[in-house]
């Protein structure tokens, strides 16, 4: 008799246009959500304020890194889930995605440039004029004095400071 009235509760919410979900679909959103406010929750302040939140969600991110107890952390947490539910959650996505991204984008960039240094370094004549070639506006002779001034600091066992420099030229190159 029961199933019997659930199932005429469930017809007549589908005839009124309703989405009807069951429990565990309703946990399963819940959750998902959840892990949404907690990846939003690991970014710095300054950028969860680019998000374009309500004021009254960003309130409470900020209330949320100024707690240092784990338990209390974790109630502000839940608290943060249940508002995200009234809130449309896919442009936050999309935003977290875009951040990533970026960053992923901006780490390979950095290791790009940290292997063109290793090859300059390691006397790589091809890393040289891949240099030349793609950048022809470049210093060669600053670019060649800072490989120079480089090695001979790994050689004495001194501080990096010209490889750092070195760096620091090539990144500049990228840029413009």
């Amino acid at each position: 008799m029961v199933t019997e009235n659930t199932h005429e509760l469930e017809t007549e919410l589908v005839e009124e246009g309703e989405e009807y979900l069951s429990r565990s679909e309703k946990k399963r959103r819940s959750t998902a959500i959840q892990k949404i406010g907690e990846e939003l929750a690991s970014f710095p302040i300054s950028a969860i304020r680019s998000f374009n939140l309500p004021p009254d969600l960003l309130q409470e991110y900020e209330e949320l890194h100024s707690i240092t107890k784990h338990e209390a952390k974790r109630r502000k947490m839940q608290y943060i889930g249940k508002m995200l539910r009234d809130v449309d959650i896919e442009p936050i996505r999309a935003r977290i995605e875009e951040v990533k991204e970026g960053k992923a984008a901006q780490s390979a960039d950095f290791h790009h440039l940290e292997r063109l240094r290793d090859r300059l370094l390691q006397g790589d004549k091809e890393a040289m004029n891949f240099i030349v070639e793609s950048y022809p506006d470049v210093d060669i002779q600053k670019l060649r004095q800072l490989v120079r001034n480089a090695k001979k600091e790994i050689e004495k066992q001194k501080p990096l400071k010209s490889s750092k420099l070195l760096f620091r030229f090539l990144r500049e190159l990228e840029q413009s």
